[in-house]
């Protein structure tokens, strides 16, 4: 009786560490959460950038054209040749990428898309055991996201409009950075 009595006592008290997730959030860090908002709530833009991620020290270059309307965000990636690699939608409810890719799953890539683009006094209500600190470095926005003071993200943007704005995404916990550059849509 006594054993079970500790049992349930230790599982009650693992169960209050860890923070449900709440519906239509992502969990982000680990037991933080960011619930995304819905794309009428970001800035609208129509723009291509070359994207390149570097994950584990490997690194891979694309094309990604973002659309931003008031009903839906969608991003579309393909290779340097025009092949199409993924296509991902999110309408403020659904969020689907096609093909799937586990190495970095939607709801992540909407999570860092929207850390960068939204405007912060819109994310500061949507971050649960998170917090974001923007500041102004070398005339660029340095967006830091922390869990409990641990470092998530660091974000830095120059102040271009968004079509033609250069940023740089880095997650040390996932050893995740990405840099978007705008492409030259001026033909010679």
């Amino acid at each position: 009786m006594r054993l079970r009595l500790i049992a349930l006592l230790c599982l009650t008290l693992l169960a209050g560490c860890v923070t449900p997730l709440l519906p239509d959030c992502t969990r982000f860090g680990r037991s933080g959460q960011f619930c995304p908002l819905p794309p009428s709530a970001l800035p609208a833009v129509d723009a291509g950038h070359l994207v390149s991620v570097t994950h584990d020290g490997k690194t891979d270059t694309f094309m990604g054209q973002l659309h931003i309307d008031a009903q839906a965000l969608r991003l579309a990636g393909s290779s340097l040749f025009g092949t199409g690699l993924f296509l991902m939608q999110y309408d403020g409810k659904a969020l689907s990428v096609q093909p799937d890719t586990p190495q970095l799953p939607a709801d992540k890539l909407l999570v860092m898309l929207e850390l960068a683009l939204a405007d912060p006094k819109d994310i500061g209500p949507r971050l649960h055991d998170l917090e974001l600190n923007v500041s102004r470095k070398d005339g660029k926005e340095v967006r830091e996201l922390a869990e409990h003071g641990h470092l998530i993200a660091h974000i830095e943007q120059d102040a271009a409009p968004l079509a033609r704005r250069s940023l740089s995404i880095d997650i040390p916990p996932l050893g995740l950075t990405v840099q978007m550059k705008p492409l030259e849509t001026d033909a010679p």
